[in-house]
């Protein structure tokens, strides 16, 4: 029986500070940053070092560096990123109404009107030196949203100041979340809700801020850092792409084989309500572009007769992709559903209220990860929101009909088990759309090349404004291929990034989403490219291919389409060389090519 010395014990902004002391400490002088990030704020924000410094360790940036701007330099920060440091990877930029515009905010308490007016005019000025570093510097943003002003002046138990304030922050919240919202390079940070979450009591520090301009409790500081770590991973490392599920007291209450459709709990009263809001967090997921799929053991015809006939499901079977049903040890339903649905078991959660069909799983799928129903069912509702998993997502079109398209794609399984293989390519009526891409694609690109490990020839990960910067690049160009058939639209799954100086075009990156491989797509987009190379004088299309622990599968592709080897023997080679003037490479008779 475990005791309460056996419980993990939960660090407290003092152990991160000792751990952030011993990491600077035995950092070589010479070790390169895992991750550079600068830091302006409207307050004094140094006490936020080893709270992020150590939120960065845990998410595995190994020695991150942290600088900081002088105090309340948010304007400047934004008109010269570098007077922070140089060579920033992520800049943070944080801020209070009360801080950055105080003498107007200490007017409009005294009730000044016009004061209201100049802070938004002020606060749209702000957000446009934001977003115009956006558009310029070579680094990422995190920006947060102003917190409700709090401290000395503001009485929150007086209604009638609260209620001043509150229009006054509302109003700035609406101007800057237009100026900013739309532009999905910077990541937004909610001081707002996190003021909230940890209450008055936990967020201002009177002494700290009289004496250093310091506002908040050390409590707080490491919430924040936690949530800005956070938000750094996530540029990186999307959330899981499949929730696994369960059905018996996981989507509903009782044994459906036992109890019946009338005995399981799932409607308006508790604890069925605690069910039917879970099932409404799954499908909010769901149209996000989170794929649900349901591993169960039980009868198959019980378990859709509860799909399609009880009035408490909130999830019907056209939100599920991948249907499990049967007897079979779960590891394995979930390892099948992994590989139907081709994506790696770490981007799949799986949702369980048997800790040893949680364990077994976790055992048996490496990198799955799993959550475990919590005894107490009014918790359930909040149990993915908890988890922090899914935080910062962002859809792109291809992700919210992603369900859709799994759905189609069995169907053209179907199709093609009847049927020879150049049978069922020529009745597909593939059509592959290949575009420079622009504003509109750039989300997808640069996830795709987050993500893509498979058919991936150089693997280089980049950012939304890594990308953004490529676009604008006069000597490259990024191409984004799209594929639909008579299934339906795969949307966007092919990338490309060349560059087009002067002399031979080289490939930098080249990938495709494994949904369309093995049927010709591939060779389409590279004909494309080969196509552009050609018509505008380029001597030679050049590529390379850098091996990685995945994508053995593509060592052998620029020899495949009549590139010669350059460096390395003939079955180790790296670099490649596609003479133009002698050849080229032509798109599949069984696919449409658009431009």
């Amino acid at each position: 029986m475990s005791t309460a010395s056996d419980e993990p014990s939960v660090p407290t902004p003092r152990d991160n500070q000792v751990r952030w002391l011993r990491a600077r400490k035995e950092r070589a002088p010479d070790a390169p940053a895992g991750i550079s990030v600068g830091v302006a704020a409207s307050f004094t924000a140094e006490p936020l070092e080893p709270q992020l410094g150590t939120a960065l360790i845990d998410a595995g940036y190994a020695d991150p560096e942290i600088h900081f701007a002088e105090y309340n330099q948010l304007h400047q920060v934004c008109l010269d990123p570098g007077a922070v440091a140089p060579h920033l990877d992520v800049l943070i930029l944080l801020w209070r109404i009360e801080d950055v515009f105080e003498r107007e905010f200490l007017r409009y308490l005294e009730g000044d009107d016009t004061a209201a007016d100049r802070i938004g005019d002020d606060t749209a000025q702000l957000a446009a030196l934001v977003t115009a570093l956006d558009a310029n510097a070579a680094l990422d943003l995190v920006v947060s949203m102003p917190p409700y002003p709090a401290g000395w002046n503001v009485d929150l138990r007086d209604a009638a100041t609260t209620a001043r304030v509150g229009r006054l922050h509302r109003r700035v919240v609406s101007i800057w979340l237009d100026a900013i919202e739309p532009k999905p390079a910077i990541a937004l940070v909610d001081l707002d809700a996190l003021q909230r979450h940890a209450g008055e009591a936990g967020t201002f520090d009177a002494a700290k801020w009289a004496m250093y301009r310091q506002p908040f409790r050390s409590e707080f500081w490491m919430l924040l850092g936690a949530q800005l770590a956070a938000t750094v991973q996530r540029r990186t490392a999307p959330p899981p792409k499949c929730i696994v599920l369960d059905c018996d007291n996981t989507l509903w209450g009782g044994i459906v084989g036992e109890d019946g459709i009338g005995g399981i709990e799932l409607g308006d009263a508790f604890p069925g309500r605690a069910f039917q809001e879970f099932q409404r967090q799954l499908h909010r997921l769901r149209t996000q572009g989170v794929m649900l799929a349901v591993v169960s053991k039980n009868n198959e015809g019980d378990v859709l007769e509860v799909f399609e006939r009880h009035e408490g499901m909130v999830l019907t079977g056209e939100d599920i992709t991948a249907w499990r049903v049967n007897w079979e040890p779960k590891p394995e339903n979930i390892a099948s559903i992994v590989a139907e649905v081709n994506i790696g078991a770490d981007s799949v959660v799986f949702v369980d209220d048997n800790p040893v069909e949680i364990d077994e799983a976790r055992a048996r799928v490496p990198g799955l990860r799993c959550l475990l129903v919590p005894e107490e069912l009014a918790d359930l509702p909040s149990l993915l929101a908890e988890s922090g998993l899914f935080r910062g997502l962002r859809a792109s079109a291809e992700d919210k009909q992603r369900t859709e398209m799994m759905q189609s794609e069995t169907e053209r399984r179907a199709v093609a088990g009847t049927m020879s293989r150049d049978d069922f390519l020529a009745s597909l009526g593939l059509r592959v759309s290949v575009v420079e891409a622009g504003e509109a694609q750039i989300a997808r690109v640069a996830q795709l090349t987050q993500k893509t490990n498979q058919f991936n020839l150089t693997t280089i990960r980049r950012t939304e404004k890594e990308i953004r910067d490529l676009v604008a690049a006069p000597d490259a160009t990024v191409y984004a291929a799209g594929v639909s058939d008579r299934f339906g639209d795969y949307g966007i799954v092919g990338v490309a990034i060349v560059e087009t100086g002067t002399g031979a075009w080289t490939i930098d990156t080249f990938l495709l989403s494994c949904r369309v491989l093995g049927r010709g797509v591939e060779r389409a987009f590279l004909a494309a490219i080969a196509s552009d190379a050609a018509a505008a004088g380029a001597p030679a299309l050049r590529g390379r291919y850098e091996p990685t622990r995945k994508n053995g599968q593509v060592a052998g592709f620029f020899a495949d389409h009549g590139f010669d080897a350059t460096t390395g023997e003939a079955d180790e080679a790296r670099d490649f060389t596609l003479d133009l003037g002698s050849r080229g490479v032509d798109a599949p008779a069984h696919i449409e090519l658009a431009r």
